[in-house]
C-alpha cells in the first residue's frame, strides 16, 4: 500500500502538470473580459432557423452568410410570404435572373416589402417605355436600387426628362444610364441648373450630350464649381463651341484649385510662363490630368535627359502622359543608337515618340536589324520585357554590341 503511494503522487503531479485536471485560478481579469465577449457573441448569434434566413436562402437563393447580414437590414414577417414571392415572381417576369434577384436583395432587402401595383410596376413600365427594356432593364435596378424607393412623379420622371432633352439616340441613353445609373435618384434640380449656366455660356447641346454620355458625375457639383470653371476657360481664349471645351471643363472640374496650382508650379519652376502653361493645357487638357509625380517626372526626363525645348513640348503636350519607363525611355534608347550609327539624320525624337508601337517597330526597329543584329532585343529589355522568341541579355552594352 506504501509502495503504491509515491505512484499516486506521480500521477497525480502528471495529471495536474500536463493534463490540468486541476487547473489552477484564471486571472480575474481575462475571465471577466472572455465572459463578456461570450455573452456578446451569444446574443448577437443569429437563429438559423428564423423565417427571414430560411426564405432568402431556400426561396431567393442567397448564401448563408449573405442571407445573415440582409436579414439584419430587413424585417420579413412569415405572414407575408405570399407578397415576397409575388415580388419575386414579379421581377422574373421583367428579365431578372436569378442571379440578378440574388444581387438586388443583397442591396435592397427592402425590395421584398415592395408593392407591385404601386410601386414595382409603374416604375419598370416607366423605364421600358423610356427604352430601357430587354437586359439593361434588370441591370440598371440592380445597379441602382435606389429607382425602385424614389418618387415616379417628382423624381424619375424629371431625371429623365432632362437625360432625354440632351441625349439624341436611344443608344447613346443607354449608354448614359449604365456609366452614371444614379443620374436618376439624384438632385435633378441641381443638375439642371448647372446645365443652365453652359447653356448661358453658349456651350452647344451636342457638346453637353458629350458631357452626359462621357463624365456626368462633373455636372453634379456645386453651381459655384461650375461657374468658376466656366470663368476660368473663357479667360483661356477658349471657345465654347470649341471641340476642346468640354476637355478643359472635365479637367478643371476633376481639379481642386490648390492641385491646379500644384501642377502649374511644375512648369513654373522650369521657367515656363502662366501664358505658356495655358497654352499647353487648352491643347491638350488631358495632360494636366496626370498626377503630380508623373508630371513631374515627364518634365524632368524630357527636359534633362532628352534636352527637348519647351516649344517643342508646347506643340506636343501629348507626349507629357506616355510611360516614361514603357514608352519614352526604350524609345529614346533606340533612337539615340540610330543616331550614333547614322542611319537616321533628319528624324526628331518627338516625331518617334508619336508614332504607334507597330509602326515604331516597323520604322525604327525591325527595318535596322540587319544593320544592328541586337537591336530588337535592346529595345524589349528596355521595356522590361523580352519576346518569347529572345534570349536575354545579361546585361546591355551598347557600344560592345554595337
Amino acid at each position: 500500500m506504501a509502495a503504491n503511494l509515491p505512484f499516486k503522487r506521480v500521477v497525480s503531479f502528471l495529471q495536474k502538470r500536463f493534463f490540468n485536471a486541476h487547473p489552477l485560478p484564471p486571472n480575474p481579469k481575462l475571465s471577466s473580459k472572455t465572459r463578456k465577449r461570450k455573452i456578446k457573441s451569444e446574443s448577437i448569434l443569429p437563429n438559423l432557423s428564423s423565417f427571414p434566413i430560411q426564405y432568402l436562402t431556400n426561396s431567393c437563393g442567397l448564401s448563408l452568410e449573405s442571407a445573415i447580414k440582409a436579414s439584419k437590414r430587413v424585417v420579413l414577417e412569415e405572414k407575408n410570404k405570399k407578397q415576397f414571392d409575388s415580388v419575386v415572381l414579379f421581377l422574373k417576369s421583367h428579365n431578372f435572373t436569378n442571379a440578378h434577384i440574388i444581387r438586388l436583395i443583397e442591396k435592397y432587402p427592402a425590395v421584398l416589402n415592395c408593392r407591385i401595383t404601386s410601386n414595382l410596376e409603374p416604375k419598370l413600365r416607366f423605364l421600358v417605355e423610356n427604352g430601357i427594356k430587354g437586359l439593361y432593364l434588370p441591370k440598371l435596378v440592380v445597379s441602382s436600387p435606389a429607382i425602385l424607393f424614389r418618387s415616379l412623379e417628382a423624381q424619375l420622371k424629371p431625371a429623365m426628362g432632362i437625360i432625354n432633352r440632351y441625349v439624341s439616340c436611344l443608344d447613346r441613353l443607354l449608354v448614359t444610364v449604365h456609366r452614371g445609373s444614379w443620374l436618376l435618384t439624384s438632385d435633378w434640380k441641381g443638375l439642371q441648373e448647372n446645365l443652365d449656366c453652359l447653356i448661358e455660356e453658349g456651350v452647344p447641346e451636342k457638346r453637353i450630350e458629350e458631357l452626359l454620355v462621357l463624365q456626368p458625375r462633373c455636372l453634379y457639383q456645386d453651381i459655384s464649381k461650375i461657374n468658376y470653371a466656366v470663368k476660368m476657360i473663357r479667360c483661356m481664349g477658349v471657345k465654347p463651341t470649341d471641340v476642346k471645351y468640354i476637355q478643359n471643363f472635365r479637367v478643371i472640374m476633376s481639379l481642386s484649385k490648390l492641385s491646379w496650382k500644384r501642377k502649374v508650379s511644375i512648369f513654373e519652376s522650369l521657367g515656363w510662363s502662366t501664358k505658356e502653361v495655358i497654352l499647353t493645357f487648352t491643347k491638350s487638357p488631358h495632360c494636366l490630368s496626370c498626377s503630380e509625380k508623373k508630371l513631374r517626372n515627364a518634365m524632368d526626363y524630357f527636359v534633362n535627359t532628352v534636352k527637348v525645348d519647351r516649344e517643342t513640348i508646347i506643340g506636343y503636350p501629348k507626349v507629357l502622359m506616355y510611360s516614361i519607363e514603357k514608352r519614352v525611355v526604350p524609345r529614346f534608347t533606340i533612337w539615340k543608337i540610330l543616331k550614333e550609327r547614322k542611319l537616321i539624320r533628319r528624324t526628331r525624337f518627338i516625331w518617334m515618340l508619336n508614332k504607334s508601337e507597330k509602326e515604331f517597330i516597323d520604322l525604327y526597329v525591325t527595318k535596322y536589324s540587319t544593320e544592328i543584329p541586337y537591336l530588337q532585343q535592346i529595345y524589349m529589355q528596355s521595356k522590361g520585357g523580352l519576346n518569347p522568341g529572345c534570349k536575354k541579355l545579361k546585361k546591355i552594352d551598347y557600344d560592345n554590341k554595337l
